[in-house]
């Protein structure tokens, strides 16, 4: 698939940028030994396989089986400023999973007190991550050309 589309680089500083990012990675396949908290540097660091939604099907390219091809792209999310990770209903060894991202939210806490706000990360099958942070600091950067796929999420409202 030849690649003619920019790749995507962006920065998000307050809750309306976090709702584009988490447009571009809703479905987004994250390996669970691709989600790393450094603590030296107070980040928290993920590659994701995002789906495109941005770009839709692929102009005039067909599989083998002559299914229409959507987009797939590395990318990598850089979150900043972290001071705490927690997590929901996560697996034991969560290095050996798949995690399908459904949502990034900025999330209200009425018992917050102080500065800073939380990140929520909701994933399929009802795994979640909050990341509490200073403040909103996330870069995300395609990291490479997209690679065809045939499989289009789908979701039932």
């Amino acid at each position: 698939m030849q690649d003619k589309t920019p790749k995507i680089q962006l920065m998000a500083r307050d809750g309306d940028d976090i709702v584009v990012l988490s447009a571009l990675l809703q479905d987004a396949i994250i390996p669970g030994a691709d989600m790393v908290f450094d603590r030296k540097l107070n980040e928290f660091v993920i590659v994701a396989n995002r789906f495109c939604w941005e770009l839709g099907l692929a102009d005039g390219v067909k599989s083998s089986d002559g299914k229409m091809v959507h987009e797939r792209r590395l990318c990598g999310i850089r979150i900043g400023h972290v001071q705490a990770v927690r997590h929901h209903n996560w697996p034991k060894i969560r290095q050996n999973n798949l995690f399908n991202l459904l949502a990034l939210r900025h999330v209200d806490m009425e018992e917050q007190v102080g500065d800073g706000a939380v990140l929520q990360f909701d994933f399929s099958g009802g795994s979640s991550l909050r990341l509490n942070v200073v403040d909103i600091d996330i870069v995300l950067a395609d990291l490479g050309a997209g690679h065809p796929t045939r499989l289009r999420p789908g979701h039932k409202f």
